[in-house]
């Protein structure tokens, strides 16, 4: 994420219910071949099903805004015709175009929390207004206990487990895992009380053609509270290429790290091919 989550805090996507006129400048594309990956993950973390050739694409470079609270957009869903409106800077930015898969998969309007902030938290981008809409986080059953980060389960993954080469579009994510392995409700603070209280998810990959890092903050409450047995994630987009503010990487071999907080998942390998 890096830079374009930094970016998107300031931005939402959102969905129309009603069809509203296309942008003048809209054009529709074809959906890049990363595509079909970022509609599964989407199926995968949601439970529905839908079919991604069921969705018309457009791109503009106007700005737009949500009819109901007038924030400027970065995308939208609308039932009429099954179309995925996108600002054109972003129709390759992962997590603002599986926002958009969930709502052409939801087929209703608004932010369930139970989805955006829920089953599909990390997966799809969620932030501000999305945040707003799905309502107040409803306190635990009982009160967290506290748990410091070293007590969470960490692990990353690498997905192609080798990136590069075609696969996907050469577009690959990094997904950094965090697992409550206790039986209680639990609240992450820092191990070290000097470290800021709202960092979540973060990684730092390493590597002789370079490397960089990128993460998170905690914008909800349910991003810092585990259930019992709860594994969180964040999924961080990346493509091969030599723009590291773009989060691309080059052909080279690399040690990807992942966080929650303060405490940090064993190294993890991997080759990224041309």
């Amino acid at each position: 994420m890096g830079a374009a989550f930094a970016a998107l805090l300031a931005l939402v996507a959102c969905d129309k219910v009603t069809g509203p006129p296309l942008p003048g400048d809209a054009q529709q594309f074809s959906p890049p071949v990363v595509y079909s990956k970022w509609w599964q993950m989407t199926r995968e973390c949601s439970g529905l099903s839908g079919s991604l050739e069921s969705v018309s694409w457009f791109k503009t470079d106007q700005v737009q805004h949500d009819a109901r609270s007038g924030e400027v957009i970065i995308g939208y869903f609308t039932t009429d015709g099954n179309k995925i409106v996108m600002s054109s800077g972003y129709i390759l930015d992962g997590g603002a175009v599986r926002h958009e898969m969930l709502h052409a998969l939801l087929r209703q309007p608004g932010h369930p929390r139970a989805q955006f902030l829920g089953s599909c938290a990390g997966t799809v981008d969620c932030q501000g207004p999305c945040i707003s809409d799905g309502g107040a986080y409803p306190a635990p059953p009982e009160t967290p206990m506290l748990l410091s980060a070293d007590g969470l389960i960490m692990s990353v993954q690498v997905d192609p487990q080798n990136p590069g080469g075609g696969q996907n579009g050469d577009y690959f994510t990094i997904t950094v895992f965090a697992r409550n392995p206790t039986t209680n409700w639990a609240s992450i603070i820092p191990l070290f009380p000097d470290v800021d209280t709202t960092r979540t998810f973060s990684f730092v990959i390493t590597g002789a053609n370079g490397g960089m890092g990128g993460g998170g903050i905690l914008m909800d409450p349910s991003q810092r509270i585990f259930a019992p047995g709860e594994t969180k994630r964040m999924v961080f987009d990346f493509n091969v290429g030599d723009a590291p503010f773009g989060n691309q990487l080059n052909p080279g071999s690399y040690i990807a790290r992942g966080a929650f907080s303060t405490f940090w998942s064993t190294d993890l390998p991997f080759v990224v091919t041309r």
